[in-house]
Protein backbone atom coordinates (compact mmCIF):
# COMPACT_ATOMS: atom_id res chain seq x y z
CA UNK A 1 0.00 0.00 0.00
CA UNK A 2 1.29 3.84 -0.84
CA UNK A 3 1.71 5.96 1.70
CA UNK A 4 -0.49 8.48 0.27
CA UNK A 5 -3.14 5.09 0.78
CA UNK A 6 -1.97 5.01 4.39
CA UNK A 7 -2.16 8.48 4.92
CA UNK A 8 -5.56 8.46 3.69
CA UNK A 9 -7.16 5.72 5.53
CA UNK A 10 -5.52 7.11 8.79
CA UNK A 11 -6.96 10.10 8.67
CA UNK A 12 -10.45 8.81 7.76
CA UNK A 13 -10.04 6.37 10.78
CA UNK A 14 -9.10 9.55 12.99
CA UNK A 15 -12.58 11.27 11.57
CA UNK A 16 -14.62 8.29 11.74
CA UNK A 17 -13.34 7.71 15.24
CA UNK A 18 -14.01 11.44 16.15
CA UNK A 19 -17.73 11.27 14.24
CA UNK A 20 -18.67 8.16 15.97
CA UNK A 21 -19.11 9.60 19.38
CA UNK A 22 -20.26 12.73 18.87
CA UNK A 23 -23.13 11.26 16.71
CA UNK A 24 -23.81 8.65 19.84
CA UNK A 25 -24.17 11.60 21.93
CA UNK A 26 -26.84 13.13 20.13
CA UNK A 27 -28.79 10.17 19.04
CA UNK A 28 -28.52 9.50 23.19
CA UNK A 29 -29.44 12.44 24.38
CA UNK A 30 -30.79 15.19 22.22
CA UNK A 31 -34.21 16.54 23.12
CA UNK A 32 -36.76 16.12 21.15
CA UNK A 33 -39.25 18.98 19.50
CA UNK A 34 -42.26 19.90 21.18
CA UNK A 35 -45.49 20.96 19.10
CA UNK A 36 -47.42 23.42 20.43
CA UNK A 37 -50.86 22.26 22.80
CA UNK A 38 -53.61 24.07 24.75
CA UNK A 39 -55.35 22.95 27.78
CA UNK A 40 -58.33 25.91 27.90
CA UNK A 41 -60.74 26.01 30.64
CA UNK A 42 -63.85 27.90 30.39
CA UNK A 43 -63.28 31.70 31.53
CA UNK A 44 -59.75 31.10 32.39
CA UNK A 45 -58.64 33.19 35.05
CA UNK A 46 -54.41 32.87 34.69
CA UNK A 47 -52.86 31.92 31.13
CA UNK A 48 -49.62 29.65 31.54
CA UNK A 49 -46.93 29.42 29.16
CA UNK A 50 -44.90 25.90 29.56
CA UNK A 51 -42.14 26.22 26.81
CA UNK A 52 -40.18 22.70 27.42
CA UNK A 53 -38.04 20.20 25.23
CA UNK A 54 -39.11 17.18 24.67
CA UNK A 55 -37.57 13.68 26.68
CA UNK A 56 -39.61 11.21 28.71
CA UNK A 57 -38.46 12.81 32.16
CA UNK A 58 -39.44 16.43 30.97
CA UNK A 59 -43.09 15.31 29.36
CA UNK A 60 -43.73 12.91 32.61
CA UNK A 61 -42.79 16.65 34.74
CA UNK A 62 -45.30 18.78 32.23
CA UNK A 63 -48.48 16.13 32.18
CA UNK A 64 -47.80 15.87 36.21
CA UNK A 65 -48.25 20.00 36.01
CA UNK A 66 -50.95 19.87 33.84
CA UNK A 67 -53.16 17.09 36.01
CA UNK A 68 -52.48 19.33 39.18
CA UNK A 69 -53.41 22.14 37.99
CA UNK A 70 -56.73 20.93 35.70
CA UNK A 71 -59.16 22.01 38.62
CA UNK A 72 -58.61 25.23 38.00
CA UNK A 73 -59.34 27.87 35.87
CA UNK A 74 -56.12 28.30 33.77
CA UNK A 75 -55.33 28.26 30.36
CA UNK A 76 -52.20 25.78 29.68
CA UNK A 77 -50.22 26.58 26.52
CA UNK A 78 -47.38 24.46 25.93
CA UNK A 79 -44.75 24.91 23.42
CA UNK A 80 -41.14 24.05 22.43
CA UNK A 81 -38.29 25.81 24.19
CA UNK A 82 -36.95 26.84 20.91
CA UNK A 83 -39.90 29.51 20.51
CA UNK A 84 -39.22 31.37 23.71
CA UNK A 85 -38.09 34.29 21.37
CA UNK A 86 -41.97 34.84 19.95
CA UNK A 87 -42.75 34.95 23.74
CA UNK A 88 -43.80 38.24 25.04
CA UNK A 89 -43.62 37.24 28.97
CA UNK A 90 -46.87 40.15 29.87
CA UNK A 91 -49.36 38.08 28.01
CA UNK A 92 -48.81 35.07 31.04
CA UNK A 93 -49.77 34.78 34.72
CA UNK A 94 -46.69 32.71 34.27
CA UNK A 95 -44.31 31.19 32.31
CA UNK A 96 -42.66 28.05 33.57
CA UNK A 97 -39.27 26.87 31.21
CA UNK A 98 -37.73 23.30 31.51
CA UNK A 99 -34.45 22.81 30.16
CA UNK A 100 -31.62 20.75 29.87
CA UNK A 101 -27.72 22.19 30.03
CA UNK A 102 -26.03 21.54 26.94
CA UNK A 103 -22.65 21.85 25.98
CA UNK A 104 -21.56 22.83 29.42
CA UNK A 105 -24.26 25.97 29.10
CA UNK A 106 -28.01 26.38 29.39
CA UNK A 107 -30.22 25.70 26.71
CA UNK A 108 -29.76 29.14 24.26
CA UNK A 109 -33.18 29.63 23.95
CA UNK A 110 -34.22 29.44 27.47
CA UNK A 111 -30.77 31.71 28.31
CA UNK A 112 -31.79 34.71 25.73
CA UNK A 113 -35.49 34.23 27.18
CA UNK A 114 -34.33 34.86 30.94
CA UNK A 115 -31.61 37.83 29.69
CA UNK A 116 -34.35 39.20 28.12
CA UNK A 117 -36.84 39.31 31.01
CA UNK A 118 -34.55 39.58 34.50
CA UNK A 119 -37.62 40.45 36.30
CA UNK A 120 -38.12 36.32 37.12
CA UNK A 121 -41.12 37.33 39.19
CA UNK A 122 -43.63 35.30 37.02
CA UNK A 123 -41.40 32.94 35.72
CA UNK A 124 -40.58 29.29 37.05
CA UNK A 125 -37.40 27.41 35.78
CA UNK A 126 -36.50 23.63 36.06
CA UNK A 127 -33.00 22.76 34.81
CA UNK A 128 -31.98 19.48 33.85
CA UNK A 129 -28.49 18.10 33.62
CA UNK A 130 -26.13 14.78 33.89
CA UNK A 131 -25.91 15.62 37.97
CA UNK A 132 -28.67 17.77 38.66
CA UNK A 133 -27.16 20.90 39.84
CA UNK A 134 -26.02 22.92 37.26
CA UNK A 135 -28.27 26.34 36.62
CA UNK A 136 -27.97 29.92 35.36
CA UNK A 137 -26.60 31.93 37.80
CA UNK A 138 -29.13 34.54 38.24
CA UNK A 139 -32.30 32.40 38.13
CA UNK A 140 -33.44 30.59 41.26
CA UNK A 141 -34.20 26.95 39.49
CA UNK A 142 -35.42 23.67 40.28
CA UNK A 143 -32.66 21.78 39.25
CA UNK A 144 -32.50 18.05 38.33
CA UNK A 145 -31.05 14.76 36.66
CA UNK A 146 -33.50 14.20 34.12
CA UNK A 147 -33.78 10.31 36.15
CA UNK A 148 -37.15 9.07 36.26
CA UNK A 149 -37.81 8.58 39.87
CA UNK A 150 -37.38 12.66 40.53
CA UNK A 151 -40.39 13.30 37.95
CA UNK A 152 -43.15 13.24 41.18
CA UNK A 153 -40.55 15.38 43.61
CA UNK A 154 -40.03 17.82 40.62
CA UNK A 155 -43.18 18.08 39.45
CA UNK A 156 -44.13 18.98 43.42
CA UNK A 157 -42.00 21.69 43.56
CA UNK A 158 -42.75 23.29 40.19
CA UNK A 159 -46.38 23.21 41.19
CA UNK A 160 -45.60 24.94 44.04
CA UNK A 161 -43.72 27.57 42.62
CA UNK A 162 -46.18 28.37 39.64
CA UNK A 163 -49.06 28.10 42.66
CA UNK A 164 -47.25 30.73 44.71
CA UNK A 165 -46.37 33.16 41.02
CA UNK A 166 -49.67 32.66 40.58
CA UNK A 167 -51.61 33.15 43.61
CA UNK A 168 -49.28 36.70 43.57
CA UNK A 169 -50.52 37.41 40.10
Amino acid sequence: MSVRKKVTLILILIGLSLFAPLTWYKVNYSMDFIPPYSVQPDNPKHKLLIATQGSEYKNAVVAGIIDALKNRQIDVRVVDVSTLSNINIDEWSAVVILHTWENWQPQKDAMLFIERNPDLKNIVVLTTSGQGDLKMESVDAVTSASAIANIEKDTAEMVLRINSVIAGD
